[in-house]
């Protein structure tokens, strides 16, 4: 899609968007004053979903009408200490960030979301050699792929039935050093990312997929 005729004023509200957001805006504008408001909005946002843009209704509850949720310290399955505060974190982030429920205590709560850190692995990916003074030639690590599996599920509160639960699965890579401190930070960081991208995960298909 291609419209050429963006005037200045037009140029100044769309800087820094991309072309076919600019493009849909200056048609939504030209829409606008020639057939009147209401039918504008209405072909405006036909035409902004052509351009790949789409309007989606944010729901207020979770399945089974659930509008507050407990959020429990995840159960930790793995053998790696303090990884379950790190997803539950960013679980309860997601939530709070979203508005769309609230986060409260358990005996004030209609669900709880339960979730269970299943697996968790770090594999070398690729392999150098280097040359130790007093050990010779070593095969060292370059590379490590973090690998962990989840299980989220939301309860209802009351009677414990389990209205939604998903298995979701992420990995991410990252360069080994040899200082052993710079190592663990960058394998730390390559959970908080798989953390919050799970978790945003869980979020978003626990509103969608009812």
């Amino acid at each position: 899609m291609q419209y050429r005729s963006i005037n200045t004023k037009l140029r100044a509200k769309t800087e820094g968007l991309p072309l076919n957001v600019r493009d849909g805006y200056a048609i939504f504008q030209v829409i606008m004053k020639k057939i009147g408001k209401k039918i504008g909005i209405l072909l405006g946002m036909i035409i902004l979903s052509g351009c790949g843009y789409h309007f989606t209704t944010v729901k207020e509850f979770l399945p089974g009408g659930v509008k507050s949720v407990f959020i429990p310290t995840f159960q930790n399955r793995t053998t790696k200490s303090g990884i379950e505060t790190t997803f539950t974190s960013a679980l309860r982030n997601e939530f709070i960030k979203s508005k769309a429920i609230q986060v409260v205590d358990r005996d004030q709560a209609e669900g709880e979301i339960v979730g269970k850190i299943l697996q968790l692995s770090l594999e070398a990916t690729s392999h150098q050699e280097k040359k130790l003074e007093e050990r010779g030639t070593k095969i060292l690590a370059r590379e490590y792929n973090a690998n962990v599996t989840v299980e989220i599920s939301l309860l209802r509160r009351k009677d414990q039935k389990i209205l939604w639960s998903r298995t979701l699965s992420d990995s991410r890579r990252y360069s080994a050093a040899e200082d052993l401190l710079v190592n663990e930070t960058k394998q730390r960081e390559a959970f908080d990312k798989i953390a919050v991208y799970l978790m945003e995960q869980a979020h978003d298909q626990m509103f969608e997929d009812f």
